[in-house]
């Protein structure tokens, strides 16, 4: 399971407070915290409106994240391809980029980059035309991400297929399309990854844990082996971990029983 610590983003208010005062402390609390919950890549957001302001963020938040946990692999998250140069050339643990889409300028400004950096890349099923409409929609999307990527030499179990997780408050259908999706795209890229941003489906509803709870152990069910999450939303992490032995996807448990022997699982 590809678990991605989702907090150290600068579209949260104390964490842009911390990265524009320059706050270290603040920074690397959330970043253990976030690792030592279950997070084995932690995502880096520095988005800042101020021309230069994304890239001189990206730089610091790399270097102070490796300086101190050096045995973790970052996230970078930009949609500027100048900050993300910045975060590739510093990673020393290959990346995943998060993201690209179908959009086609994006595309077409991020598969250079792709092509040059050895790293992962989280490919989000927005197209042109907008977003998804159903569970045929986002599959199709899907086969034509993984064919520009492994076209811009990408391998396929370098890719996580993210299938558009939407509000239910706003779509009711939306969490069924994307479990059907998940099972439909793993079953046509068998190598490929999947997850994304899954706590945009509890969006506007009270007491969102608990979807987010029940929408991951469906998606973990149907073939999702990534996600973005806050993985000190306990206990969200042993119910990712749980779904993957109970879907035998954790052969003889191993990673359960490593997870528990390291304190993940209570």
């Amino acid at each position: 399971m590809i678990i991605i610590g989702e907090k150290i983003n600068a579209t949260r208010k104390a964490i842009a407070a911390a990265i524009g005062a320059r706050d270290e402390q603040h920074i690397l609390k959330t970043a253990r915290e976030q690792i030592e919950a279950g997070a084995n890549y932690l995502d880096l957001n520095g988005g800042d409106p101020k021309p230069g302001g994304e890239e001189a963020n990206m730089q610091w938040l790399v270097t102070l994240v490796q300086a101190n946990f050096p045995d973790v692999p970052l996230c970078l998250d930009s949609a500027n391809p100048k900050a993300m140069e910045v975060g590739l050339k510093l990673a020393k643990l290959k990346p995943i980029v998060n993201s690209v889409s179908l959009e086609k300028e994006r595309l077409e400004l991020f598969l250079p980059i792709l092509s040059r950096h050895e790293c992962m890349v989280v490919a989000l099923c927005m197209a042109d035309e907008g977003m998804p409409t159903g569970a045929e929609d986002r599959v199709a999307r899907a086969g034509k991400l993984i064919a520009a990527l492994t076209a811009a030499g990408k391998k396929v179990e370098e890719i996580i297929i993210d299938p558009c997780f939407f509000p239910v408050s706003a779509e009711p259908k939306s969490a069924v399309q994307v479990c059907q999706a998940i099972a439909q795209i793993k079953a046509n890229h068998p190598g490929v990854h999947i997850g994304g941003g899954l706590s945009n489906t509890s969006y506007g509803l009270p007491a969102r844990k608990y979807l987010n709870f029940a929408m991951v152990a469906a998606c973990v069910y149907h073939g999702m082996d990534a996600a973005i999450i806050d993985p000190c939303s306990h206990p969200i992490v042993p119910i990712m971990l749980a779904g993957e032995v109970l879907t035998g996807v954790d052969e003889w448990c191993a990673n359960w029983v490593g997870a528990h022997r390291a304190g993940k699982i209570q």
